[in-house]
Parts: C-alpha cells; sequence; structure tokens
C-alpha cells in the first residue's frame, strides 16, 4: 500500500496531519495523526513507523509494532492515524461503517458538545460569551472553555493569583450568562489549580452554572485520591467531573476508572493508539459504571473517526467538537455523510468513515509516501 502525508495549517497552535492509504486494488482511506505542537516530530517519524510495520499480518499487529517501535504519544499518534485510514479504506471496500467494523453502534445520534476555548483569540469575556452563543445558535446544547489560562499551579504571590483566578470565574459568569437556559457550561481547568484549593473553585465554579469541572489539579497518582474526594461534593453542587484525557491505553485508564477518580473520563483515539483501543476504555468504563466523554481536539477527519468510535461505545456521555476555530475545517470537506443537528450528530451507515476530503485544496499540503503494509 501507498501511504501519502499531508497537513494543514490552522493556526499557531494547530496543524492537522492527514494519513492518506492507497490499496494496490485502488481503495483509499483516511486518517489523522494530529498531535498538538508534535508535527515535527510525527513527521519525522512515519517513515520508521511505516517501516516497523512492514509484514504485519493485520491492521492490529501494525498498530502495535508502530507503538512498540516509536515512543510516546508520537507513535499512539501516527498508529491511530493508520488505523483509522486502515478502517476506512476497509469501510469504503466492503460497504460497511467504521462503527460496524468496530463492532456496531450502541447509537445512531451521538451528543456533541462545542469546545469554544481554541478558536477564542483575545480570551476577553465578551468574546468568550459571543463565541457561546453562537454555538448554541449552531444547535449545541453544551459549550466548554478553559477560562484559567494564566493560573499554574506553581504561582506563589497570593494577591496575583486571586485576581487571575478572579478573571476566569469573570469569563464563566460571561458565559452562563450568554448562553439560554438548558445549555450546559464545561470548563477544562488544566491542572491550573492546587490541590488546597481545588475544591473551593469547584464551589466558586458551580456558583456561576458550571456544570462539568475537568481536570482541576495534576493527575498524578498522588493526586488521584483527592480527585475522587471532589466527586461527592461536586454531584452535592449539581456538577459532574471529568478529566484522563491524557491517559493513553487501557492500562493508563485503569487506575481512573477503578479508582474513581472522576464520573467522566475522556479518552483520545490519538492517545490512545486508535479507535480500537477506546472502545475498549469504553467497555471497561462501563463495566465500572464511569462515564465517557471523547477527547476530540483535533482536525475534520479525526471528528468523524471520533464519531464513529463514540457510536460504538457502550456508554457514552459526550463527543466533543471544536467549534470554529478554522474555515478550513469545512472548506478541506469534499463531503459528510454525518450531519450534526439539535446538539447531535446523525450517523449513518455510509461506507468508512463517512467523510471525503478535497485534496486539491492549496491548504493540504503533500509531505510525503512511504510503501506500507497493513
Amino acid at each position: 500500500m501507498q501511504l501519502d502525508v499531508f497537513t494543514v495549517h490552522v493556526s499557531d497552535k494547530t496543524d492537522w496531519i492527514v494519513l492518506r492509504l492507497t490499496g494496490p486494488d485502488g481503495w483509499v482511506g483516511i486518517g489523522e495523526a494530529t498531535l498538538n505542537r508534535e508535527t515535527a516530530a510525527v513527521l519525522a517519524a512515519v517513515e520508521p513507523a511505516a517501516a516497523a510495520a512492514a509484514g504485519a499480518t493485520s491492521a492490529e499487529a501494525a498498530r502495535m509494532a508502530v507503538i512498540a517501535a516509536i515512543d510516546g504519544a508520537v507513535g499512539r499518534a501516527i498508529a491511530s492515524g493508520l488505523e483509522q485510514a486502515a478502517l476506512d479504506l476497509s469501510g469504503r471496500r466492503t460497504g460497511l461503517p467504521v462503527h460496524a467494523l468496530l463492532g456496531g453502534a450502541f447509537r445512531h445520534k451521538v451528543p456533541a458538545y462545542a469546545n469554544i476555548n481554541r478558536g477564542t483569540l483575545s480570551r476577553t469575556p465578551q468574546e468568550f460569551a459571543a463565541r457561546a452563543r453562537k454555538a448554541a445558535s449552531a444547535g449545541y446544547t453544551a459549550v466548554k472553555l478553559a477560562p484559567f489560562d494564566a493560573v499554574t499551579a506553581a504561582a506563589t504571590d497570593d494577591a496575583a493569583r486571586e485576581a487571575l483566578l478572579a478573571d476566569g470565574l469573570s469569563r464563566i459568569r460571561a458565559v452562563t450568562q450568554a448562553v439560554p437556559s438548558g445549555v450546559g457550561v464545561q470548563i477544562d481547568c488544566h491542572s491550573r489549580f492546587r490541590a488546597d484549593e481545588a475544591a473551593a473553585m469547584l464551589e466558586a465554579a458551580a456558583g456561576c452554572g458550571v456544570s462539568w469541572f475537568e481536570e482541576p489539579v495534576a493527575e498524578t497518582a498522588a493526586n488521584r485520591p483527592a480527585l475522587a474526594a471532589l466527586r461527592p461534593q461536586a454531584s452535592a453542587l449539581g456538577v459532574v467531573t471529568a478529566g484522563a484525557e491524557s491517559a493513553g491505553n487501557l492500562a493508563e485508564f485503569l487506575p481512573f476508572v477503578v479508582g474513581g477518580t472522576y464520573d467522566i473520563v475522556m479518552p483520545d483515539i490519538i492517545l490512545a493508539g486508535g479507535p480500537r483501543e477506546v472502545v475498549r476504555i469504553g467497555h471497561l468504563a462501563a463495566a465500572f459504571g464511569v462515564g465517557a466523554s471523547l477527547h476530540n481536539p483535533c482536525g475534520p477527519v479525526m471528528d468523524m473517526a471520533s464519531a464513529n468510535t463514540a457510536a460504538a461505545m457502550p456508554t457514552l456521555v459526550s463527543l466533543e467538537r471544536q467549534f470554529d476555530e478554522s474555515a478550513l475545517y469545512d472548506e478541506i470537506v469534499a463531503a459528510r455523510a454525518h450531519n450534526f443537528q439539535d446538539g447531535a450528530i446523525g450517523m449513518t451507515d455510509a461506507p468508512g468513515l463517512g467523510i471525503r476530503l478535497d485534496f486539491s485544496h492549496p491548504a493540504l499540503v503533500w509531505q510525503a509516501s512511504h510503501a506500507v503494509s497493513l
């Protein structure tokens, strides 16, 4: 098979990496291997990853070979992109949707929320509010922002820290006041808080109307009991706790799920090394009564791969979607089979991932071609 690698430069924060797999019979599949701030590392590792997969007797064997050969998140990103492309190709060839290839759909409507964070450039409460209103008008029933960017867990100047925390709460209030009743407001704290202030910040956020409280402190083994202890407080306030977006495979999710760290865990098809591993994580979460919500911070191909994966999970709270980060999100797409309406993606039985890209679009820049065995 031939593997072609493309990039799409979106912003200073984002480059999408698209993989196109062409079989000897002419069938084509696409996947995404985007890894934020690691574009150069991913591109450099594609050739050795393809070599590592040579001779694999199945897509799963190829995935594991790539993960074994290329350390860390870079290897998992490439393995995921290859698995997505192989699933898409197989689906197109057989006429089956990827959610069927992943074991079958538990649902044909995938609830989704709008992440308004990345496209909010000024970081003012007013811009957050305007983007939240736009997302609600587009049909989203929940929005998410990261309001505490300037806060660090290591900060020592108490007066300055209090001012930064107050700024974050102002952004939250602006959003909760901007969206219609019934639209949930979720916050990602990105481990910005100290362990001794997390409970107070949870209460303050709930007082501003937040319904989802994500990753308040660093997700170390030492902090997991403290995170679990926040759950009853959050529940009493009408808030769910969520996190573990940076965890990788099933083994890395195990302590979060078994230990009851969060109400909701957030697997990511890139960081987990592929859709099949995320489905396994979903079954683990379901067995322990823990919710699952897919972390999905990348481009349109990963979005549809994540939607197919979400459809095939036994338990699902929601799917994250990047909202209005760039017009390229739609411009490079030739066709989508799955449409968003009333807060959910309506999944069809279209073959493969249900998305086609316009590879003639100038934003899709070819980087390299490699031979690969899958």
